[in-house]
């Protein structure tokens, strides 16, 4: 009995579970037939931790990241189709870039992030191969070079440059160009006081622009416009007496003077203030006080340093010998019934005047004349016209001895 029951309890177990599988089985090809499996790809966008790359002093040339990546999927057709885009993460990292150059970078495995049930057969591209450059600094002088000219005696004073180096930032392909930075001026539109903000020209060393840096390097200059001309100074009263006003040193035979094209363009010279010489006897030094037109100011270097040293001298004396046969006789006997004759040995002469001019005078500069109108036969003494040139004194008043002799007189001197 018991062998019976047993038996029959087997054999329903058996039923049972090929009931079960069989029901299994019908539901898996009703499955597949409704919701079969399926192959998906979807364009995964693609993350980097690129900062890294600047933070290292790198970028990215010639080649670039791919934006997504192809990810393929596999699953139950109502399952795949509500997976997107975003229920993926696919990144790449390029911390492990040290050197320039071409390096192949793999791309991590994605990570899903969604509920549904699926199978991630792949991605496209699994890799990508990438060209790095270091990015590099290097500091530069920041030149001044000029286009145009300016006017004879015009010049740039307080010329500056800010800043005056600057640091030029990029991949060493660029920097290895660089030759230097420029900062033009245009001297045809220089006038006055000015400030010009500019961008900065990068060149090669063939005076090329490198575009790469164009409209990268903010640069300020600033000036003044600045004409040189010469001081002048006036004086007013007398040295003492036989004391004269020899010369006038200035200290700067020129100055330069701030101000406009169109104030400079009038100003000829820098006149000082009238310096005065009342009763000197003595060499000294004065600074000068320029006086220049509205709108026009001494450069202050020039201004402290402008002096005048005028130079006093006294006037010196000397005696001139001269011969008596220099003399000219004026209104004598034309007739020939008397001569005239100067027995002086030498006539002595004292002229005064500067030093320069008395010891350059020669007896031929001094003219000699007498005037024998009226003389009788004898002895006389006659007054001495004295000429000397304009910048000498006479000192004194002279007279010579003057012989008249008759005729007869003559022809017994001369027998």
């Amino acid at each position: 009995m018991n062998k019976l029951i047993n038996s029959l309890f087997e054999k329903d177990l058996v039923i049972k579970i090929v009931s079960i599988l069989t029901a299994i089985l019908i539901w898996f090809v009703v499955l597949d037939s409704e919701n079969p499996f399926e192959e998906r790809t979807i364009a995964v966008p693609l993350t980097s931790n690129v900062d890294v790359l600047y933070s290292n002093n790198f970028q990215i040339v010639g080649t670039q990241l791919p934006a997504s990546v192809d990810v393929k999927i596999k699953g139950r057709r109502e399952k795949i189709a509500s997976v997107t885009a975003n229920d993926f993460i696919v990144s790449i990292d390029l911390s492990e870039v040290t050197a320039s150059g071409r390096k192949n970078i793999s791309i991590d495995p994605p990570e899903y992030l969604g509920e549904q049930d699926i199978i991630i057969l792949g991605i496209n591209p699994t890799s990508v191969s990438l060209n790095f450059e270091r990015v590099v600094g290097k500091q530069y002088p920041v030149e001044v070079e000029f286009t145009g000219s300016l006017p004879a005696g015009y010049e740039l004073i307080n010329l500056r440059v800010e800043p005056s180096n600057v640091i030029l930032e990029e991949k060493e392909s660029s920097i290895s160009k660089v030759s230097k930075v420029v900062a033009l001026v245009n001297l045809d539109e220089a006038d006055g006081q000015k400030e010009i903000v500019m961008r900065g020209m990068v060149l090669d060393n063939e005076g090329e622009i490198l575009r790469q840096f164009e409209g990268k390097v903010p640069i300020i200059v600033s000036f003044n416009l600045a004409k040189n001309v010469p001081v002048y100074a006036a004086t007013k009263g007398n040295p003492m007496d036989d004391y004269y006003l020899k010369e006038i040193k200035y200290s700067l035979p020129s100055v330069r003077v701030l101000g406009s094209k169109s104030v400079l363009e009038g100003i000829k010279s820098a006149n000082a203030e009238i310096i005065d010489i009342t009763d000197k006897a003595e060499t000294f030094v004065t600074p000068l006080v320029i006086n220049l037109p509205k709108g026009a100011t001494l450069l202050a270097e020039d201004a402290e340093r402008l002096t005048a040293e005028l130079v006093i001298e006294k006037y010196i004396t000397r005696n001139i010998n001269i011969s008596p046969g220099n003399v000219s006789i004026f209104h004598g006997d034309t007739e020939g019934n008397m001569s005239f004759r100067v027995t002086n040995d030498i006539i002595p002469i004292t002229v005064k005047g500067k030093s320069a001019d008395v010891n350059a005078l020669k007896p031929g500069d001094i003219k000699l004349s007498v005037n024998v109108t009226d003389l009788l036969p004898g002895e006389h003494e006659v007054p001495l016209t004295v000429r000397v040139p304009g910048n000498i004194t006479l000192i004194g008043e002279y007279s010579v001895n003057i012989t008249v002799t008759p005729p007869d007189d003559n022809s017994d001197i001369g027998g």
